[in-house]
């Protein structure tokens, strides 16, 4: 085939130089002859023929040289063939090339045959190719590529570069195998010659001439080359992409680099060269910076000093700036770059910090125009544009063609921001090489090129260093999610978002949520043996000086619009460059980036409420404790913490949160996971930060529904709407942030120990601040504040929050204490408390819990929290059952008697507060939690306990436990809630039936101190008796086993045992103990409630009861004087004290005290019998038993009464009691008399006297010889004075049964003894005086409702039958007697018709009638009239029962109810039966007198008819008939007569007798005659007064006849005085 071309195109040459060109056509013709002269066998083996014959190619060179088109294409193609063939000789390749080069001009056919020769030339002939004829080869492509023919142009570009991998492809040959041929040539550079070998010298002589025509030079080999400058640098860059390994091999290339290309590259990028050009430009330094960068750093320092310039908007044009950024974009995305030019130039003092610059730009560039990205004071949502070919419509609309992406330069004008879909290039400038003009460039794209720049940045710096901080993987106790891996990173919950495509996702190194510990996170710069130190020191040199620009931009582009998708990355790769400086314990940059963070984690439109600015670094020096040398930390410096009050100016509240909010919130609290080991003070960042979102939420109407934030109402709403941001959106993200929230807690759990406390120190400041108690509460220890200088000002610190704000969101902030809490459960259970954080943890929620001045709702939170770290930690002690039990509840126990402390100030004089009382109950319950769950752990913090339970008290003066003295204060402990009494009673009343076993003997003193002031608080009443019930269990506890006379015996006085007791000796007995309960019981017995004061006395005497057969002699003598005898003073002296205003309870209580008492004597009688303390007792009783009576208390001495008949009954029994002890209650009976108290009219005193009255009758029947007649006269004088000065009876009468008084007293007249005649006279008169008691109502000495009727009835009886007794003619005291009887007597028969009260039975009158009548005989009556001495008396008394029984007041009477006649007919016989005993001695009496006042009588009774007032004498002294002389005018009316005229007639005819002439024989006569003389005088008055009013008043009445009554007496006188002897 190739023998056939060559002749075809032979013959053609032939054909067409016949005759124009002679020389072509012979060397044509002598070609065609040697080419048929060859033998045809194979085209290789013409070939070969024809390779060894130069001169066959004579006519194809010939043509080409004509430059004719017909013969060139000839010519060509026959050279074409023997190239590609190989039958071309080497020795014609300089022909062959000068052909190829005639032709280059010619037409296109022509110079594609040419292009196509050159890979076979490059196949066949590249070993022959050097020197010249390689230079020759370049030169027609280069011709060639000037073409203004694309094709060949372009066909020649690829030839070239054919060409150009082929030259260097050759030195590579040649540097693996040097030829042994000497250097063709020397090349001259600044260091010295270098020699060089011929493919060396042709890449060298090539690239230098590249360079040379690239900047449009004049080539020195190249000779008449063409290049243009864009070609150029496309070659440049071919071959510097491809032949990096041989260029960097040789100095001479690099030379020229140096010396030409960089030259060209500044010189290119400093001109206002074309788009193309520059595009090439840049590219050619991007590989250079790759691949070159240490071989030529001056002049790369130079390159990239003017790319940073050309970054500035006022030298250079938006494209070219655009391919400066996309040029730092690809050198910040890859980090071994970066950390190449950092090493080469940033950290070499005599360089340009090229990196630091760059960055410093970025910053520059991105705050160029803030109103292109959205600027504003946080980022800003962009919504995603749902509608693609919507946005293209617009873009051609607004005059662009084109695809979406690379074309809306002018369309989000209307919409700042950047996003995925108008502010990127489909196609990056840096990538249009083939194209003359630039692209239409989005005005956003330079943003988000510098966007990108900072993520590629830290990305790259991430990925390089993050394995080594983790060598190897350690779990945690739970298997958690990585921190930061794409669970964890900032996912697109916007509208419209997608996830971020990250082309790191799969080597992105994960960090563990939980770090075990400092040890698992290892500071890369502590690897100093490993192969990579150095790139690692130098990647912690770029985060420390380029952390601020990184800031800084970054700062920017959080404060800018940014869709989902550049927003997380902007998040993704600042929480990565934060993490990356914490783990390289950079703190400065760590808290600066933090606080950035931070900052944008919550709206900054709340900013316009700020007085603050957002964050200030500060660098200071400080010295760690924990490291031997200093090192040097920049800490974020606070403000002051938010206030609280609300400001009284009306201010805006804060935007409400969005999803970006909470990414940003999210990254920062993954790094707090992430760096928790080694943040130490810079935890203060992320919890104010957290703190300030929980604000924002609060002020936005969020709620916190257990633990979870749940979205405003409002805000719901909304998401019908579809406004963004929705409630899903921000429930979904708010879920989120939850989660690693949750795991951030969980994370705590594995922190070290000093970490863990730097995390509980700042939540501590943070509390404190955020509540304003910052600088109002003294610290405990400063080192649990953290220094002030790490504090930042809080993002919100100028935002004025009301009350309910603050409050909510302190109560968040104790909501995560609380988390926290829970999950270092095990580390606060097992650690000592220094070494645990239990001070840090708890010294705040203790403040805030007893900060009165704070709100309710938070200082509930803080005890809530409290309560729960308590419980936890006591109960999960108890679960572990360590050795260390004891102390961690003993430090839960001391941590809940803090919190009440706290509560309640020692010299605070407010008044309990609802919430201080509420928190105090739920501390008390959680005593009880521990007690139930723990108790049976405890051993040596009771006397906590206790001191928590009593906590409820307030002190109101009195002593407290705990005091020195042991003295307990009456009333000296106030409670303060009757909720806070019942909270407290549920752990004693616990301790008292489940752990009273398990008490040591010094707290059962404490015990019993406690059980004091149960009882004796006001607050509950059924506490107080309750608490009563466990003095019997405490004493029952107490004396299992003991012994306790012996014991007591060193205890003699109650002073002693209080000092045995309050010196806190550990040997007190628990005989001392029991003696201590009993003192406990007597104070409780005065207690002001009667209830208490009761039981106390039941409890106590029940105690006392319940040891009686096991107490001996001393101990009962003991109980008498410590407790009984001064039981009894006490309460007397409470009485005393109380009297005006509770009087009659505390005389209850008295009453029950000496009747209790009085049983407890009785009870020891057994013990006593036989001994001689029974009479000291018995002495010091009754002496306590007056001390207790007092004038005007009945009960009380009804009650000493009651019980000393008791005791005299029961002593009776004991033959040892000696009877001269009876001598005091001789003198209590006659010295407290209750007859003698001043009492009103509403007191009943028949029970006190009725006691009293019991126990003169048990006392005399004690005494052998009974009462002596002073007793006796004592005796008489009392009895009768309780008598008279007893009660009326309350629902009855004493009219017709006696009092249960009068019935004793009258009863124990008979104890006085008769002996003594002046004793029985005074016997008499005193029953005498009770016949008469009740008819001397009129004297006004008898209480009103008393009659006693039925007491004078029964002391008739008594008097007749004394009388009867001891009335004989013998005894000397008969007459008395008998006249003190009878004028008894006489008194009821007096008072006939004129008392009105009487009972069943006969009258009174009556019956003292019949009585008197019953005693009088005519034998007693002589002996007693012979007897001169009395006799006046004795007849006075029967003249006056004369006169009583004769008279009657009938005029008062009711006549319905009285019969009158029977009446009269009683009186008529009884006074006959009278005048039969007294007349025949009435007359033997010398002493007229009595005649007189006897006759006066019968006159005066004897009236029928109410005489004139005329006739009868004025005066006594007048004489008796003196009126009837004289005159009075008459009387007309009728007189009534009286109603017992049968009585008046019996009378008057007696009168009569006694008047008429007696036998002058009788014996009689003397007296008879005295007896008339008397009775004359009253007759004749008698008898004148009945005639005179007949004569004065009958004439008067004329016709009228006479009153048929005035007519009958007036005849019975006459007939009457007609028989007169």
């Amino acid at each position: 085939m190739t023998a056939r071309i060559l002749s075809s195109e032979l013959s053609t040459l032939i054909q067409d130089s016949k005759r124009k060109n002679p020389d072509l056509r012979n060397a044509a013709e002598k070609s065609l002859t040697d080419l048929k002269a060859l033998p045809n066998t194979s085209d290789a083996q013409i070939s070969a023929d024809l390779r060894r014959r130069p001169n066959f190619v004579t006519p194809f060179v010939i043509a080409c040289s004509t430059r004719n088109v017909k013969f060139a294409a000839s010519g060509v193609n026959g050279l074409l063939r023997l190239v590609v063939s190989g039958g071309l000789s080497p020795d014609s390749l300089e022909d062959a090339l000068q052909a190829f080069g005639d032709c280059v001009s010619l037409v296109l056919d022509v110079q594609l045959k040419v292009l196509q020769a050159i890979p076979s030339l490059l196949q066949n002939y590249g070993d022959n190719l050097s020197g010249k004829l390689l230079a020759s080869t370049f030169q027609v492509c280069f011709l060639l590529h000037g073409s203004k023919t694309a094709v060949v142009s372009n066909t020649a570009a690829a030839s070239l570069q054919q060409l150009l991998s082929s030259t260097f492809e050759k030195v590579a040959a040649e540097d693996e195998n040097p030829p042994s041929t000497e250097h063709v040539t020397t090349v001259a550079l600044q260091s010295g010659s270098i020699p060089l070998h011929q493919a060396a010298a042709d890449a060298y002589h090539l690239l230098n001439d590249i360079c040379i025509l690239t900047g449009g030079g004049e080539p020195n080999v190249l000779h008449g080359a063409t290049l243009t400058s864009s070609f150029g640098l496309e070659l440049l860059e071919i071959i510097l992409k491809s032949q990096v390994d041989t260029l960097v091999g040789h100095e001479e290339q690099i030379h020229l680099l140096r010396t030409h290309v960089m030259p060209l590259i500044v010189k290119i990028l400093s001109e206002k060269a074309s788009f193309n050009l520059t595009v090439r430009t840049v590219r050619l330094l991007r590989l250079l910076l790759r691949k070159f960068l240490s071989a030529m750093i001056d002049e790369i320092e130079m390159a990239m000093s003017l790319i940073n310039h050309l970054l500035d908007p006022s030298t250079s044009i938006l494209w070219k700036r655009t391919l400066c950024l996309e040029l730092l974009k690809e050198i910040f995305d890859d980090p071994t770059l970066v950390r190449s030019i950092y090493a080469l130039f940033d950290e070499r003092k005599d360089r340009k910090n090229l990196i630091v610059d760059h960055l410093a730009s970025l910053v520059r560039l991105a705050a160029e125009k803030p109103t292109l990205i959205g600027l504003g004071q946080q980022s800003s949502g962009l919504e995603a544009q749902q509608d693609p070919l919507a946005d293209q419509i617009a873009v051609e609309l607004a005059g662009f063609s084109g695809p979406v992406g690379t074309s809306t330069t002018e369309m989000n004008l209307s919409r700042p921001g950047i996003s995925t879909q108008w502010s990127t290039l489909r196609v990056c400038c840096i990538d249009h090489i083939d194209k003359a003009e630039p692209p239409a460039i989005p005005v956003t794209y330079p943003y988000s090129l510098v966007l990108s720049c900072i993520n590629g940045f830290s990305e790259g710096l991430s990925k390089f260093l993050l394995p080594f901080t983790a060598p190897a993987r350690v779990k945690s106790k739970r298997e958690r999610n990585p921190a930061l891996n794409s669970q964890d990173m900032p996912q697109s919950t916007l509208k419209g978002g997608k996830e971020p495509s990250d082309s790191t996702n799969d080597s992105r190194s994960e960090v563990q949520s939980s770090p075990p510990g400092k040890g698992s996170l290892v500071n890369p710069l502590a690897l100093v043996d490993h192969e990579m130190y150095d790139q690692i020191r130098t990647s912690s040199l770029i985060v420390e000086h380029c952390w601020p620009a990184f800031l800084a931009t970054s700062s920017t582009f959080f404060n800018a619009s940014l869709d989902s998708e550049y927003l997380h990355a902007l998040i993704r790769s600042f929480q990565k460059f934060t993490q990356i400086a914490g783990l390289l314990e950079l703190t400065t940059p760590r808290d600066a980036l933090l606080t950035e963070l931070a900052k944008h984690a919550v709206p900054m439109t709340a900013g316009r409420l700020m007085k603050t600015p957002v964050s200030a670094v500060s660098r200071h020096q400080r010295r760690d404790e924990d490291e031997e040398a200093d090192s040097t930390d920049r800490d974020v410096s606070p403000g002051p913490g938010i206030s609280v009050k609300a400001a009284k100016a009306p201010h805006r509240p804060p935007t409400p949160i969005n999803p970006r909010n909470l990414l940003c919130l999210r990254a920062l609290l993954n790094l707090g996971i992430a760096l928790g080991p080694l943040l130490n003070a810079s935890w203060m960042i992320i919890l104010e930060s957290l703190h300030q979102v929980d604000i924002v939420l609060i002020s936005s109407e969020w709620r916190s529904v257990q633990g979870h934030w749940e979205p405003p109402k409002a805000l719901a709403d909304r998401t019908s709407e579809g406004k963004a941001p929705t409630a899903d959106d921000l429930g979904t993200e708010m879920s989120a942030v939850e989660a690693v929230l949750g795991r951030l807690y969980e994370s705590t759990s594995d922190l070290p120990s000093e970490a863990f406390f730097q995390l509980l120190r700042c939540f501590k400041t943070l509390i404190r601040r955020v509540s304003g108690l910052q600088d109002k509460l003294p610290h405990r220890d400063n080192a649990d504040i953290p220094d002030e200088r790490h504090r930042r000002l809080g993002s919100m610190s100028g935002f004025h929050m009301s009350d309910m704000t603050a409050s909510k969101n302190l109560m968040l902030l104790f909501d995560r204490v609380g988390q926290i809490v829970q999950n270092n459960v095990a580390r606060l259970s097992t650690q000592q408390a220094s070494g645990s954080g239990w001070s840090i943890i708890s010294e705040p929620l203790i403040d805030h819990l007893g900060a009165s001045n704070a709100n309710a709702d938070v200082r509930i939170s803080a005890a809530q929290k409290l309560n729960a770290l308590v419980n936890q930690v006591a109960i999960n002690t108890t679960l572990e059952s360590s050795h260390e039990d004891d102390e961690m509840v003993s430090r839960c126990l001391e941590t809940l008697l803090a919190a009440v402390s706290s509560l309640w100030k020692p010299n605070s004089t407010t008044s309990a507060s609802t919430c201080s009382l509420e928190i105090h109950s739920m501390e008390l319950e959680t005593l009880v939690s521990i007690l139930e769950n723990c108790g049976e752990a405890l051993r040596s913090s009771w006397d906590t306990v206790f001191l928590i339970i009593v906590s409820i008290f307030r002190n109101t003066g009195g002593a407290v436990i705990g005091d020195e003295k042991r003295r307990i204060g009456l009333h000296a402990l106030e409670p303060r809630s009757p909720k806070l009494v019942r909270s407290s009673f549920a752990s004693l009343q616990l301790i008292c039936s489940d752990f009273m076993t398990g008490l040591p003997e010094r707290c059962m003193v404490m015990l019993l101190d406690t059980l004091y002031y149960f009882c004796s608080q006001d607050q509950d009443f059924n506490i107080s008796l309750t608490s009563m019930t466990f003095f019997r269990s405490v004493s029952d506890y107490l004396r299992h086993d003991e012994l306790f006379d012996r014991e007591i015996q060193s205890c003699s006085t109650e002073l002693e045992i209080l000092q045995l007791i309050g010196s806190g000796s550990g040997s007190i007995s628990r005989s001392i103990i029991w003696d201590y309960l009993l003192l406990h019981l007597r104070y409780l017995a005065i207690d002001v409630r009667l209830e208490v004061r009761h039981s106390a006395l039941h409890t106590l005497f029940g105690i006392l009861e319940a040891c009686g057969d096991a107490l001996g002699v001393i101990t009962w003598r003991r109980c008498f004087g410590l407790i009984c005898f001064e039981l009894l003073s006490a309460v007397k002296a409470k009485y005393k004290e109380r009297k005006n205003t509770d009087g009659p309870r505390w005389d209850e209580t008295c009453v029950l005290v000496v009747r209790r008492v009085s049983n407890t004597f009785m009870r020891s009688l057994k013990a006593f019998s036989g001994h001689e303390y029974l009479s000291a007792i018995w002495d010091q009783l009754i002496a306590r038993f007056g001390e207790l009576l007092e004038p005007g208390n009945l009960s009380q001495g009804q009650a000493v009464f009651d019980s000393l008949s008791e005791l005299l009954v029961e002593l009776r029994r004991v033959p040892s009691f000696p009877k001269n002890s009876l001598g005091p209650a001789w003198a209590i009976w006659q010295d407290h008399s209750p007859a003698e108290y001043k009492l009103s009219d509403k007191v009943d005193n028949q029970n006190a006297l009725t006691a009293y009255l019991r126990f003169i009758r048990q006392l005399h029947s004690m005494l052998d010889r009974g009462f002596d007649p002073d007793q006796s006269e004592i005796v008489m004088l009392r009895l009768k004075s309780c008598i008279i000065q007893s009660t009326p009876v309350i629902y009855g009468s004493d009219i017709d049964e006696m009092t249960q008084v009068q019935r004793l007293a009258l009863e124990n007249m008979s104890l006085v003894s008769t002996s003594s005649s002046d004793i029985l006279v005074k016997l008499a008169e005193e029953i005498g005086s009770l016949v008469t008691l009740a008819f001397q109502a009129e004297d006004g000495n008898i209480q009103r409702g008393k009659t006693f009727i039925a007491l004078s009835k029964a002391a008739m009886d008594v008097l007749a039958n004394l009388v009867k007794q001891h009335c004989n003619p013998s005894e000397h005291s008969t007459t008395p007697l008998l006249a003190i009887a009878l004028h008894s007597l006489t008194v009821p028969i007096q008072f006939k018709y004129k008392w009105k009260t009487e009972g069943k039975g006969a009258p009174t009158w009556k019956k003292a009638t019949s009585i008197a009548l019953s005693i009088l005989n005519t034998d007693l009556l002589r002996q007693c009239t012979e007897s001169t001495q009395n006799a006046q008396d004795l007849w006075t008394a029967i003249i006056s029962i004369s006169n009583a029984i004769a008279a009657a007041d009938t005029e008062t009477c009711d006549v319905e109810k009285i019969d009158i006649l029977a009446d009269q007919s009683f009186d008529i016989e009884s006074f006959i039966q009278l005048q039969s005993i007294i007349i025949p001695l009435l007359g033997s009496i010398p002493d007229p007198s009595l005649h007189r006042k006897y006759m006066h009588s019968l006159f005066t009774n004897s009236l029928i008819h109410e005489p004139h007032p005329d006739d009868l004498p004025l005066t006594p002294t007048h004489a008796l008939l003196s009126g009837l002389g004289t005159r009075h005018i008459g009387r007309v009316q009728a007189l009534p007569p009286t109603r017992r005229a049968q009585m008046s007639y019996v009378l008057l005819d007696h009168l009569f007798s006694l008047a008429t002439a007696h036998d002058p024989s009788a014996a009689s006569t003397a007296e008879s005659i005295r007896l008339a003389r008397a009775a004359a005088p009253y007759l004749m008055l008698r008898v004148g007064v009945v005639l005179k009013a007949y004569i004065y008043d009958q004439p008067l009445r004329g016709l009228m006849p006479q009153p048929l009554s005035q007519k009958r007496e007036m005849q019975h006188v006459l007939e009457k005085v007609v028989g007169l002897e």
